[in-house]
């Protein structure tokens, strides 16, 4: 199947950015809406920016500009590291990644292990899907294994666009070559010949470090093993974008909207081909699987989530920045053991997963962390963002926020989506809903979580319907 390019212009009216990027951007995303007072200009220049920029990833500073930046801590909280023990330099090569025994997974693993004997060993470590769904890596690769077609994709999502996220930037700015390394390995378990790497553009020194990497390292490998291809994609400007059928439409050179499921990427993706999608975190851990055993992986966390985490902290604690994990911790430990409280203010509630994974009350605190622990508190994994927010940011405010955000990147492919996130965010721009609105935003929620195409439209629903649960006595009046 051919690369379908449409005419220029019919693909760029689809992003924000498609041509032009501004000099100095000035971001909109929610980590810096709710530490707006921290540095109110730089605030105050995000809201008069014509063309909105959601999350440079730089949230652990927030409010941020593309001028600007300074390194987060960066530190294991985990019993054993899996991936930070990576990030001991900014801007290291292949030969700093060779001296901590880099890609002695890959060689094992391309030279002595079969395609299906990954695959079981991620199987049994029970690695799930980093980037919010949690689906389990090894039934999504096996899948993809067992598909009759013989050409197959890898692509790996590093549109990481949800505010308040930048483990996957720090990944691949400190880590390059482990993030390689998990996608060729994974590449040759389900038999791809070529990987995609889909970077957003808002992470500019990412694009380089990747695009860098691969360049060392095939110029190291050749002539000692075969490795897929490795291409770069880069974003344009689009939440959507990160959502995987909208992905592949964006690779493939059409509008990025989503398309209908089934059939599921994993039947039939990239070019009518199968095809696995993995994003930047989820591929990380694949080195350490191959090298230590699924088993070994397993011990580490708890219930069915195992492993590690990378969870980012927002500006508003008094340690933001970028830690690893182990599944089972408590959300209070995260928030006061690990991110030493807030700065100032009274703690409201956490986001996780932002900006559609529910909201946590400070009451629910003792939660842990797990996929199935955050859903019984109606709340989700996401990327592992946390967004804590004060009582200067009042709950309705927070609401509609949300909801300037998701009508905002709504694509407008199907109707619920685009009608019912642009009414909500008209109902909420008071700051409340009324009695006798209710009724219709029950209606639009329900008709946003049943019926819309991909999580942007279902996660506004799903996020409106858990603020107005939680907080109902400061949403409704």
């Amino acid at each position: 199947m051919l690369r379908i390019n449409l005419p220029k212009k019919e693909i760029n009216t689809f992003y924000a950015f498609s041509e032009e990027v501004p000099s100095e951007e000035y971001c909109r995303g929610l980590a810096c809406y709710v530490a707006r007072n921290l540095k109110p200009e730089i605030w105050k220049k995000a809201v008069s920016q014509n063309t909105r920029t959601y999350c440079l990833g730089k949230c652990y500073s927030s409010p941020s500009s593309s001028s600007y930046d300074e390194k987060p801590i960066i530190q294991n909280k985990s019993r054993e590291s899996i991936l930070l023990k990576y990030m001991i330099k900014e801007n290291s090569n292949i030969k700093d990644y060779l001296a901590l025994g880099g890609f002695k997974s890959m060689e094992y693993a391309l030279t002595s292990m079969s395609q299906k004997e990954i695959i079981d060993e991620v199987d049994k470590s029970f690695l799930r899907g980093r980037g919010g769904a949690g689906f389990p890596t090894g039934k999504k690769w096996l899948s993809v294994f067992n598909q009759k077609e013989k050409e197959r994709y890898l692509i790996v999502n590093a549109d990481e666009g949800d505010p308040g996220a930048f483990s996957d930037r720090f990944l691949m700015e400190y880590s390059p070559h482990l993030v390689i390394e998990g996608s060729i390995i994974s590449a040759y378990a389900i038999g791809a010949k070529k990987i995609y790497f889909y970077i957003r553009r808002e992470y500019p020194k990412s694009i380089f470090r990747i695009k860098n990497a691969i360049l060392e390292i095939k110029h190291y490998f050749e002539g000692k093993l075969k490795l897929p291809d490795i291409l770069v994609e880069v974003g344009k400007g689009s939440y959507v974008s990160g959502e995987e059928t909208a992905m592949i439409n964006a690779i493939m050179g059409r509008r990025p909207e989503p398309m209908q499921r089934p059939p599921f990427p994993t039947e039939r993706g990239l070019f009518g081909k199968p095809t696995v999608v993995n994003n930047v975190e989820t591929i990380s851990n694949i080195p350490y699987i191959v090298e230590n055993g699924g088993k070994k992986y397993y011990e580490l966390g708890f219930s069915k989530s195992r492993g590690t985490k990378l969870i980012s902290l927002n500006s508003l604690f008094n340690e933001p920045g970028l830690y690893e994990v182990e599944f089972g911790i408590t959300l209070d430990d995260i928030v006061y053991k690990i991110g030493g409280g807030l700065k100032k203010g009274k703690l409201t509630g956490v986001l996780i997963g932002a900006p559609f994974s529910g909201v946590v009350k400070p009451d629910e605190l003792n939660t842990r962390l797990g996929y199935e622990e955050l859903k019984e508190i109606n709340a989700s994994l996401g990327h592992g963002n946390i967004i804590a927010f004060n009582d200067e940011t009042k709950i309705g405010d927070l609401l509609h926020e949300i909801l300037l955000f998701s009508s905002y990147e709504s694509c407008g492919k199907c109707t619920p989506c685009r009608v019912g996130t642009k009414r909500l965010e008209e109902i909420f721009s008071k700051g409340y809903v009324s009695l006798n609105e209710l009724d219709e935003v029950n209606d639009i929620v329900y008709a946003l979580r049943k019926s819309s195409l991909c999580g942007l439209g279902t996660g506004t629903g799903e996020t409106v319907n858990t603020f107005l649960l939680k907080y109902r006595d400061e949403v409704i009046k």
